[in-house]
């Protein structure tokens, strides 16, 4: 890791990186069901879980609600299987003898399989036999075709768990949309050299169906300087993957995060960014960002077959994912240095004309971080906020206040409608499903037009007092359209008649957010 950077995602941080003290706020969204993901009469209500409060090691999985994946057993070997539907259009299905969260340490060797495939109807589209195989005990095939929700039956032959007996051992999963990731970078629009500032990426799984893992990594002017290896992102949740950066020199400097695709797009790396206007240190003043920003992102997803006899089906599917979050980010330098401890912080935060919180901290002592700087931080966990002060090594000190908020809300409506060729008997069915989870972080608050803080600090020396007021107008902006495509395929099942499935989608975003310097 730089020696300049300090990382923090879900896991215990010195004082000094004081974002990380928030990356668990972020992960608790509440356990949901996609909407894309119910065959009408397969629906259930989402579980909604309160939010934690608590940092979760990197290496854990702080809760995972994916949709299961198919697991048996003969004799003594083992297996795990996973049909995953890229937006590529390729189903991938993954089996090992091991564990799906370690492919590398399957014991055995799957010598054979043969694979199955029903569609959502029950149907059987196809049988492929998959032998010789000499890939351990983790195997991926690759199918095109198969649409969500069809049925992947797997007959695995199993040897060298069970002495010289070949274990013939059976699973069913069913077809799940892989896992998306998207990242919204939020960086302080101006910094001073020598002192930290905090870099944050939201990384969030849109698909809803299955967690991914991936790997979180800050990028200045181009350079890898730091990294979060293998963050856990649940299933339609929200992580926050936060660095702690020491800009070394003056000017605009361009900062991205980038994570992995997530398996949704094979290897695409999906990133962030934005600039940083870093100045000469020891001086007093602050900058304040604050934004309020829901995104909604709308697909689409019809299709229709038909066969000879003039059976057909038409299905349509609309499925609305909004993302609330709310974000303030307050950093401030002052030209000496803080004399510990503290006499007295005092803190206040008030929009709209109601003062929604307030603070006060008396003889605050420091620690000392790993590269030597002297720090304070105070978590306020009921508002998802924590604050921070820490002298710098070439004198001055910095200050920063963060705060995160936010919740998500699944939307879908649809229609399914088969028609039976011989007996000409009609089967529809529509569907209208809300899922909403619970909030994130701290509690959304109405901004107003504007936000303002007070903030003063007290040590053996007097006393630096900030009033920052961050106007914030409302802004609405359509980020990308994704026009209809359509895919005519014969699939085995349709004994001659033909599949075609269309998609479109787009995203949108709108709210508040403002800046301000003093």
């Amino acid at each position: 890791m730089s020696k300049q950077s300090q990382r923090g995602i879900l896991s215990g941080v010195t004082p000094l990186c004081a974002a990380a003290l928030l990356a668990a706020l972020a992960a608790c969204s509440g356990d949901m069901a996609s909407p894309t993901a119910r065959a009408p009469e397969a629906r259930s209500t989402a579980k909604l879980l309160p939010p934690a409060s608590r940092l979760v090691s990197n290496g854990v999985k702080y809760r995972d609600t994916s949709a299961p994946h198919a697991t048996g057993r003969s004799g003594s070997a083992r297996l795990e299987g996973a049909a995953v539907l890229g937006s590529d259009g390729i189903t991938r299905l993954t089996i090992t003898t091991g564990s799906l969260d370690n492919l590398a340490g399957a014991p055995g060797q799957i010598v054979k399989a043969q694979v199955k495939a029903f569609g959502p109807d029950g149907q059987h589209l196809f049988t492929r036999n998959f032998n010789g195989l000499n890939g351990g005990g983790s195997q991926t095939f690759q199918f095109t075709g198969l649409m969500y929700g069809a049925r992947v039956q797997v007959q695995a032959n199993v040897r060298g768990i069970d002495g010289k007996r070949t274990d013939v051992v059976t699973i069913t999963d069913a077809v799940k949309l892989a896992p998306a990731l998207h990242v919204d970078v939020q960086v302080p629009p101006d910094a001073r050299v020598g002192q930290p500032v905090i870099i944050t990426g939201l990384v969030s799984e849109t698909n809803g169906d299955v967690g991914a893992r991936t790997d979180c990594e800050l990028w200045v002017n181009g350079a890898l300087v730091d990294e979060a290896q293998g963050i856990w992102v649940d299933a339609g949740d929200v992580v926050t993957c936060a660095f702690t950066y020491t800009f070394d020199r003056a000017g605009p400097q361009n900062v991205e995060v980038r994570v992995g695709g997530g398996g949704g797009s094979q290897g695409a790396v999906i990133s962030d960014g934005g600039t940083v206007s870093v100045g000469n240190p020891f001086t007093t003043g602050y900058s304040a960002q604050v934004e309020d920003r829901s995104v909604s992102n709308t697909t689409v997803f019809n299709y229709t077959w038909t066969k000879p006899d003039g059976s057909h089906k038409e299905y349509s599917n609309t499925e609305v994912n909004t993302e609330r979050t709310q974000t303030m980010n307050v950093q401030g330098t002052i030209e000496r240095a803080a004399v510990f401890p503290l006499a007295q912080v005092s803190l206040a935060m008030e929009s709209n004309g109601v003062e929604w919180q307030t603070e006060q901290w008396e003889g605050l002592a420091s620690t000392t971080g790993a590269d030597g700087r002297q720090c304070i931080t105070r978590d306020m966990p009921a508002y998802g906020a924590m604050f921070f002060l820490c002298n710098g090594l070439q004198g001055g000190a910095s200050w920063g206040y963060q705060r995160y908020s936010g919740n998500v809300t699944y939307h879908s409506h649809g229609y399914s409608n088969t028609f039976d060729g011989i007996a000409g008997v009609q089967n529809l069915y529509s569907w209208n499903d809300n899922y909403t989870t619970y909030a994130f972080g701290g509690q959304v608050r109405a901004l107003g037009s504007a936000l303002l803080m007070r903030l003063t600090i007290t040590d053996g020396l007097g006393s630096v007092t900030f009033a920052p007021v961050v106007p914030v107008p409302a802004f609405a902006n359509v980020l990308s359209v994704t026009p209809e495509t359509c895919v005519t395929t014969r699939p085995e099942g349709l004994e001659g008649g033909s599949l075609t499935e269309c998609r479109s989608a787009r995203s949108d975003d709108s709210g508040w957010r403002g800046n301000a310097a003093g």
